[in-house]
């Protein structure tokens, strides 16, 4: 990696993207996101709503947890072209979670002149809950071409 440049010849498949930690989600990033999104579910602010709904408390946004997990890729490849982000929600994150988001290279590989890897990626919450899972298609610079 040179000046924090991820290139293409910085990456073999089967390696490890820096795992990160995020959180404890907070109650005032949860009202704040509905304010941006305009998604204002009472189940993602009013604790009591979203018990009476049959949650333990409060829950993230999908899209905010996606977005979390976005960055995490965007992160690490710096100065990179993300061409495709494809995720599955499995679990709910809860207002208070901390996320663990790992993930690793799974296909190098050079196609129509553009330096591609792909990623595989899961968010996961402090009780090892696997919130989201998902992909990412990453169009790198080459050292050979820059």
């Amino acid at each position: 990696m040179i000046n924090n440049i991820l290139n293409f010849e910085d990456v073999s498949e089967g390696m490890e993207i820096p795992t990160i930690e995020f959180g404890p989600i907070t109650r005032q990033q949860l009202v704040d996101y509905a304010s941006a999104s305009g998604d204002y579910n009472k189940i993602h602010y009013d604790e009591s709503f979203a018990k009476k709904a049959g949650l333990k408390g409060c829950i993230t946004h999908g899209m905010l947890s996606m977005a979390i997990t976005g960055s995490f890729i965007t992160n690490w490849a710096k100065r990179a072209t993300l061409k495709n982000f494809k995720v599955r929600f499995s679990g709910i994150t809860n207002e208070n979670d901390i996320l663990t988001i790992k993930g690793r290279v799974s296909k190098k590989f050079v196609q129509d002149n553009e330096h591609l890897i792909e990623i595989q990626f899961q968010s996961l919450t402090q009780e090892k809950v696997v919130i989201i899972m998902g992909s990412a298609l990453i169009l790198l610079n080459s050292k050979s071409t820059t």
